[in-house]
Formats: structure tokens, C-alpha cells, sequence
């Protein structure tokens, strides 16, 4: 407390401020939906395992969230070549790439899915904040993959998750009790498969 001239008095307060959740932190951030009473358990029918691979902490964990609210388990990686690793090693049913990252960008990314032979490369929605540049529009319709365009609003990441999650199924995805148990051996090769585009 400061007596201030001529009367009256400031006080300072000072807070600890809150950690980081992602601060000195090897591991990824992973954001389970709550459990409600008569659910099945985590390899239920609708239940899914995303990675979201995404440098932005708070683009990451906003759709982490909103993936979290509809029933599936979300993994966070902020490294693109920790996110790499983590693919090669667990199976997911979904992964969803920033175009534009650091050391290993969204087009690295799936170039180095395309040469592993993994089923992730048909299975793979983009971010990004950069759909006018020709580059960026020539790559994205050369794959033929989803992409949301940043900004972009929660129904919007909703419908173009839905959809790809609703055109894989049919071809080997897996579910997360199935990836708990066959975490130890990788993805699974084969089951290659073009989709269409969706545009949001």
C-alpha cells in the first residue's frame, strides 16, 4: 500500500499467474469427452481417435474441444515431426494437419505419409489461413483432401470432420479401444483409397 500526497492510497496486488497446460510438457495435451452414465466405453460406435497436429495452442485445443463435445478422444501435438512420429507408431482414425507450420510443414507432412504407405494419408484434414495463395490452392487440389480455412466456425469443423470420418469408416478405420490395443504395432499397411474433395 502507497500513501499517495494530498490523501488517498493505491494498493498493489499481485497474482501468480495460471501454467501453461503445454509448458516443460513432453506429452501430448489429450482431451477425453466426459463419460455419461449408460455410455459405452471408448470404442463405441461414433467414438473416434483424432491427433490434431497444430503449432497454434489455442487453434489446437478450440478444436480439440469442440471434437471433445461430439463423443471423440483428441491428442494435441504442437511439433509436426512429433506428430510424424506419433502416427507412425499408434493408429488413429483421423488426423487434422496445419498447412503452415515450422520445421515440418502441412505438405511435408503428407508427402511423408504418402512414402510411409500410411492409410492416415487418405484420412487427413487440413487448417490453414492461406487459401488465396496459388501455391496453397495448387497443392489442395492436387491431393483432393478437406481443408478448413481459417477462420473458420465450430459447425463448419463439425461437418467437414463428420464427413471424412463418415467416407473412412468403411475401409478398416479404427476405433480408440482398437487403438489402445494394437498401439504396440503401428498402422496398418494397405487399404489405399481416394475420397473426393470437400470444400468448406
Amino acid at each position: 500500500m502507497e500513501n499517495r500526497p494530498g490523501g488517498g492510497a493505491v494498493f498493489k496486488l499481485e497474482l501468480p499467474g495460471a501454467p501453461s497446460p503445454f509448458a516443460n510438457d513432453a506429452k501430448p495435451y489429450v482431451n477425453r469427452p466426459p463419460r455419461t452414465e449408460g455410455q459405452a466405453s471408448q470404442g463405441s460406435v461414433g467414438s473416434k481417435l483424432i491427433l490434431v497436429v497444430e503449432d497454434e495452442p489455442t487453434v489446437a485445443r478450440l478444436i480439440a474441444d469442440v471434437l471433445s463435445e461430439d463423443g471423440h478422444v483428441v491428442e494435441i501435438i504442437l511439433d509436426s515431426r512429433e506428430g510424424l512420429e506419433r502416427v507412425r507408431a499408434r493408429r488413429y482414425d483421423l488426423v487434422i494437419c496445419d498447412l503452415r507450420m515450422p520445421h515440418l510443414d502441412g505438405r511435408a507432412f503428407y508427402r511423408q505419409l504418402m512414402r510411409d504407405e500410411n492409410p492416415l494419408q487418405h484420412r487427413l484434414i487440413f487448417v490453414t489461413g492461406d487459401t488465396v495463395a496459388p501455391r496453397t490452392v495448387d497443392f489442395l487440389q492436387r491431393c483432393g483432401l478437406p481443408y478448413l480455412a481459417k477462420p473458420f466456425l465450430v459447425e463448419e469443423l463439425k461437418q467437414v470432420v463428420g464427413r471424412t470420418l463418415e467416407q473412412t469408416s468403411d475401409v478398416g478405420g479404427t476405433s480408440p479401444g482398437d487403438t489402445q490395443r494394437k498401439a504396440e504395432g503401428g498402422y496398418e499397411r494397405g487399404n489405399e483409397r481416394h475420397w473426393k474433395q470437400h470444400e468448406i
